[in-house]
């Protein structure tokens, strides 16, 4: 009789597992954890001599459905991105302001955009001075973009005081301590506002955001003395306020080709510098450039970040539909090296318009990228006060479809920066 209940019980178990090979080709069962589960649910238990085999199995089983939870659990689950007041006015008004060219007008004669730029150079500051004896009330910072600081008086607000080098007077004080920019609550007129959920706590966390004014670069950029010295200044730029939540760090470049130099300025140097300050030490770099040899890059990059940066020669994908070693398709590259529990910063700027647009739209359409930070120069023609820097590498758009590029991505709870 055993034997004979043996035997059933290994016909059934047979086809159990007949079942779990047919129901793995049907449904994409391809991980053993999947299998175990199913046999589990489906095996039939009659003979008393398999229920300790059959326990162990229900309890891996039930193990790893745990584990699965718990790793599905976000660090950094979006929940919501409010608009300050300041940018909010300019996506209202931008369309018509762009197209009577009256942007600079509007930030340089209109009292309340006075007010709101200096409270943003004031946001942005890195490091601040003390008063001085010369200059009694006067309160100088430094805005460092990781190339050229830019020195402030935050205390007059009669008129823009800043100079890209140290003021004389300041020349025999020493540089001081550099410390991570920290908008508050206080701020969020100026500042757009992020709302973060840590699934492993149930708590929420506000990230802050550069607004989405003017040109979409510096507010003053083209607007003010040192025009071009400011459509090239990258202290606009607000990083993430503390180190995010996560298990590794990431930033992926295309359109790197040194590490301290380029047309506008470095950019690997650069956010290297502004993202250290806030606490982020990547762990690795990933460069890509069509024309600089690996070689000649190598020879730019400190020593001390070598062996945390990859890099490659070659042009990137505009599709999906091709993604090779040779050209890669960096979106979904970014989801074969990074997981989910990473934080991903993502820079593109390869003056290639239907390429930068392929990425970004891919990323926008697709509800698991992976990505948390986007730095992307958008070369539009609406945009008249950065044509002249342009050329012809721009797309037909206006600055109003610009902005709500950016607006469309920080709704999908990605920080996107305009790059410059």
């Amino acid at each position: 009789m055993m034997i004979r209940n043996e035997v059933i019980a290994f016909i059934i178990f047979f086809a159990g597992v007949l079942l779990v090979r047919e129901r793995e080709t049907l449904l994409g069962l391809r991980t053993r954890e999947a299998i175990t589960s199913f046999v589990a649910k489906n095996a039939t238990h009659d003979d008393a001599t398999h229920n300790d085999e059959d326990r162990t199995t229900t309890t891996f089983t039930h193990v790893v459905t745990q584990h699965n939870q718990k790793k599905s659990l976000s660090r950094r689950k979006f929940v919501s991105y409010t608009s300050s007041k300041w940018e909010q006015l300019w996506l209202d008004n931008v369309d018509s302001w762009a197209r009577n060219q009256s942007i600079c007008q509007v930030l340089m004669e209109e009292q309340q955009q006075v007010d709101y730029i200096h409270d943003f150079l004031n946001i942005s500051c890195t490091a601040r001075y003390g008063e001085t004896p010369e200059y009694p009330g006067s309160k100088w910072c430094i805005i460092d973009d990781g190339v050229r600081p830019l020195w402030y008086d935050t205390a007059n607000r009669k008129e823009f005081m800043f100079i890209f080098r140290v003021p004389m007077h300041l020349k025999n004080q020493s540089i001081p301590t550099a410390v991570p920019v920290q908008p508050g609550p206080q701020d969020e007129h100026i500042v757009s506002k992020f709302v973060f959920l840590d699934e492993t706590t149930g708590s929420e966390y506000i990230e802050y955001i550069e607004p989405l004014v003017a040109a979409l670069r510096h507010p003053l950029a083209h607007c003010e003395k040192f025009k071009i010295r400011f459509s090239l200044f990258r202290g606009y730029i607000l990083p993430p306020p503390t180190r995010p939540l996560a298990r590794k760090y990431f930033y992926f470049d295309a359109g790197a080709s040194s590490w301290n130099s380029g047309a506008g300025g470095p950019s690997l140097s650069s956010f290297w510098d502004m993202w250290g300050r806030q606490g982020i030490d990547f762990d690795h770099v990933y460069a890509y450039e069509l024309t600089t040899t690996r070689a000649n890059f190598t020879m730019t990059v400190p020593e001390r970040q070598k062996n945390k940066i990859t890099y490659q020669q070659c042009a990137v994908s505009s599709s999906v539909t091709v993604d090779t070693d040779d050209q890669p398709f960096l979106p979904k590259l970014i989801k074969r090296i990074a997981s989910k529990d990473d934080y991903v910063l993502f820079k593109l700027d390869i003056d290639s318009p239907d390429v930068e647009a392929g990425n970004i739209d891919y990323i926008l359409q697709d509800e698991d990228n992976g990505i948390d930070e986007v730095a992307w120069e958008h070369h539009v023609d609406g945009n008249y006060l950065m044509m002249g820097q342009w050329g012809d590498t721009h797309t037909h758009m206006s600055l109003y479809d610009s902005y709500q590029y950016f607006l469309k991505l920080r709704q999908k709870g990605i920080r996107a920066h305009s790059w410059v």
